[in-house]
């Protein structure tokens, strides 16, 4: 199996065909993190999952778009408005009413989705009508929701290499 360790400054190098193997001791076996997350007790990579890896890395400007969209969906009322929109197509009014906040916040919150393409309006009149964007943003929301209801399963953390 390929694998590469850290050159003499601290950095992984350019991985190439090459196998490279250099174990280091870190602690006792088994060691946790006082945080309780579990760390490599060997310093080893496995080149070729490396590369599979970064073959499969979206590029910059994605990440940057979807950690906005995260920070985005970070506030709890947008997160409502998201959950409401994905049942129903509403006027701000609508949403103000069903989440008890102000109109100004509604449209407030409605302006930075809508900036983002996660929601749409069409006017009819003088009432604006929002809904999702499109079916990604429902599908983004639900599989959020259904993360968050799973029971906790310890084994999860411990997933086999293979």
């Amino acid at each position: 199996m390929p694998q590469a360790t850290r050159n003499g400054s601290g950095r992984w190098p350019a991985v190439t065909g090459k196998t490279t193997q250099r174990r280091v001791l870190r602690g006792p076996p088994d060691r946790e993190t006082s945080d309780g997350d579990a760390e490599c007790q060997v310093e080893c990579v496995d080149v070729k999952r490396v590369n599979r890896a970064r073959k499969a890395q979206p590029s910059a400007a994605d990440v940057a778009t979807l950690a906005e969209t995260f920070k985005t969906l970070g506030d709890p009322t947008r997160l409502r408005i998201v959950a409401a929109l994905a049942e129903e197509e509403l006027c701000v009014c609508d949403i103000a009413t069903l989440l008890g906040v102000s109109q100004s916040a509604v449209s407030h919150s409605l302006r930075a989705l809508r900036q983002l393409r996660l929601v749409r309006y069409r006017k009819t009149g003088k009432i604006a009508y929002y809904t999702l964007d499109d079916e990604h943003i429902g599908s983004l929301l639900r599989e959020g929701i259904r993360h968050v209801r799973e029971p906790e399963n310890p084994e999860r953390s411990t997933r086999s290499r293979g």
